[in-house]
């Protein structure tokens, strides 16, 4: 079961059998610079750091926007309760995801810091040890055949289940020393009914990521990976 409390001014989700009680503070990222285990993650908007809660390796990441819109407003996000916000529903999504079986970062805890009409918020999940990025693996080692096409089996069964992943990119797919494949950043992410057309933007999304990134850092990527993986994706179809 989920508790939710308040603490400093923020609106506080963890589950109710956490070992570790979360206050307000462990949401601010200036909290844990002295503490060990402290690292900027880099990638994405930025707004990540890896800390350790009670020798456990944690990432909490922070909710930043994108585009144009974050010249105006970095932060901040319209309030229209908690049950609508983004660390809310990512939270809810990923222990639907785990619940499923599928490979994604256990949610430890959400915090929502409101202001009138607006809100900040950050959430924090268990951080996958002796993992690394898609991109970043194949900056240095080649993925064979057989994982690609494993990769594309995972990515079906995730959308079979119903996750719509809205920014599946070679950032946000984890690999670790054996291979294993993991999904991380449920951001806006929705629990859809049924597959319709909606799960091949994901795929173009992931094809043009490894494109670009292979243009910025020479990757170990061919065109016959992507088929490879196509190919189990739609070996489950």
């Amino acid at each position: 079961m989920n508790q939710e409390s308040k603490s400093a001014r923020c609106y506080l989700l963890q589950d109710e059998n956490a070992t570790e009680k979360l206050a307000g503070f462990h949401f601010d990222s200036q909290y844990w610079r002295d503490k060990p285990g402290f690292a900027i993650v880099e990638g994405g908007r930025g707004g990540s750091i890896k800390a350790e809660l009670n020798a456990q390796p944690i990432i909490l990441r922070q909710y930043l926007r994108g585009g144009m819109i974050a010249s105006l407003s970095k932060d901040r996000y319209i309030w229209l309760g908690k049950s609508h916000t983004r660390p809310w529903r990512e939270w809810h999504l990923l222990k639907a995801a785990r619940a499923e079986g599928l490979p994604v970062p256990e949610p430890l805890g959400a915090c929502v810091w409101r202001s009138g009409l607006s809100y900040r918020a950050a959430i924090m999940t268990a951080y996958l040890e002796g993992t690394e990025t898609l991109a970043d693996y194949l900056a240095h080692s080649v993925l064979d055949q057989f994982h690609w096409h494993q990769l594309g089996l995972l990515i079906r069964d995730l959308q079979r289940k119903g996750f719509r992943h809205t920014d599946l990119n070679a950032n946000n797919l984890l690999i670790d020393q054996s291979s294993q494949f993991y999904v991380i950043d449920f951001d806006k992410g929705r629990r859809m009914k049924k597959l319709d057309n909606w799960q091949w933007t994901a795929l173009y999304r992931l094809q043009r990521s490894l494109l670009k990134i292979d243009k910025q850092k020479t990757l170990n990527y061919r065109d016959d990976d992507w088929q490879a993986l196509m190919d189990g994706y739609q070996s489950s179809l």
